[in-house]
C-alpha cells in the first residue's frame, strides 16, 4: 500500500477546467482557453525542460513506484500526466515536447533535453538547479537525522555551492536555449519552500526541529534567489513559486507538497497534484493569450 504522510492535500484533477475555475476564472472563458486552435491556427510548439519537480514526480497519475529517479528494471521513471507542463500545453493548445525527467541537473539539461529546440520552438520553460549539488540528499539527510549538525552542516555546503557555482551553470543553460531557440519565449520557473516555517510534531517533515527547517527553507530561498538573478541577466522572465505556495508546504492544510511517501519515496518532498495545478497557474497568467 502506498501512503503519503501529512494532511490530505486537495483532491489532484487534471482537467484544464479544473486548473482555470480554482484559480478564479468564469467556466465559460476556462473552456476557451482548453480549446484547440481551429485548421487556420499552428498549435504553439512548446518545449518543457528541467528536473524532477518540471516532471511531475509526485503528482501522480503514475504513482513512481521506485525510491530513485530508476525502476528495478533500470527505466526512468515516467512523467506525470498531471505535471504542470501538460496542464500549460492543454489550455494553450499547444503542441508539447515534454523533455524534464527526474534527476536532471543543469548539465543533463543542456546534453540531454535541448536536441527538442529550434527555429520554430514559440515556448519553452525550464526549472532547473535544485539537483546539482545534492539538494535532495540532503533533504533525505535531514529526515534522517532529524535535523542536527551532520543535516545542518549539509545544508549550508549546499547553499554556499548555490551561491558561489550555480549562476555560471544556469547562464550555460539559458544562453544554449536562446541559441538553440532564438525565437522562443522563455520562462523560468521557482521552485517552493518545502517545509512549514514554524510548528513541530509532524511526522510527514521527519520531525525536523525548528532551526533545521528555517535552514532547508533558507536554501530553497537561495536557490530562488540565484535563479531570478541569472534569468534576469539573459533578460529571461522567472516565474516564482515561494509567496504563491506559501501555506501550503508539507505539514500544512492543504498541503501543495508531499511528506515522506512510502513505498515511492522518489515523491518525498515533490509537489503533488495541487502543487502542479498551482505551477500551471502561475506559467498561464506569464503565457495566455
Amino acid at each position: 500500500m502506498k501512503f503519503t504522510t501529512g494532511r490530505a492535500a486537495l483532491t489532484a484533477g487534471v482537467a484544464v477546467t479544473a486548473l482555470m475555475t480554482g484559480a478564479g476564472v468564469a467556466p465559460s472563458t476556462a473552456a476557451a482557453a482548453a480549446s484547440t486552435p481551429g485548421p487556420s491556427a499552428a498549435p504553439v510548439r512548446y518545449v518543457a525542460l528541467g528536473d524532477s519537480v518540471a516532471a511531475g514526480v509526485g503528482a501522480g497519475a503514475p504513482n513512481a513506484n521506485a525510491d530513485s529517479c530508476f525502476r528495478a528494471d533500470g527505466t526512468r521513471i515516467p512523467n506525470s500526466t498531471r505535471a504542470y507542463p501538460r496542464l500549460v500545453a492543454k489550455a494553450l493548445g499547444a503542441r508539447l515536447d515534454f523533455r524534464a525527467f527526474c534527476g536532471a541537473n543543469t548539465k543533463a539539461v543542456i546534453n540531454e533535453q535541448l536536441g527538442a529546440l529550434n527555429r520554430r520552438t514559440k515556448l519553452v520553460t525550464v526549472q532547473v538547479g535544485a539537483n546539482d549539488f545534492g539538494f535532495t540528499g540532503v533533504v533525505k539527510k535531514c529526515i534522517l537525522f532529524s535535523g542536527g549538525r551532520i543535516c545542518n552542516n549539509a545544508i549550508a555546503e549546499v547553499q554556499r555551492a548555490f551561491l558561489q557555482e550555480l549562476p555560471g551553470r544556469l547562464d550555460k543553460v539559458y544562453r544554449a536555449i536562446h541559441i538553440k531557440a532564438p525565437n522562443a519565449r522563455v520562462l523560468v520557473v521557482g521552485y517552493p519552500k518545502l517545509v512549514r516555517q514554524r510548528g513541530s510534531g509532524c511526522y510527514a517533515d521527519g520531525l525536523m526541529g525548528l532551526g533545521t527547517r528555517q535552514k532547508l527553507n533558507a536554501a530553497a530561498h537561495t536557490l530562488n534567489d540565484v535563479t531570478a538573478i541569472a534569468a534576469q541577466r539573459r533578460g529571461i522572465e522567472f516565474v516564482a513559486a515561494e509567496k504563491s505556495f506559501k501555506g501550503h508546504a508539507v505539514c500544512e492544510d492543504p498541503e501543495w507538497i508531499n511528506g515522506i511517501s512510502y513505498p515511492d519515496t522518489v515523491e518525498s518532498f515533490h509537489p503533488n497534484a495541487s502543487g502542479h495545478r498551482a505551477f500551471g497557474w502561475l506559467i498561464w497568467q506569464k503565457v495566455k493569450p
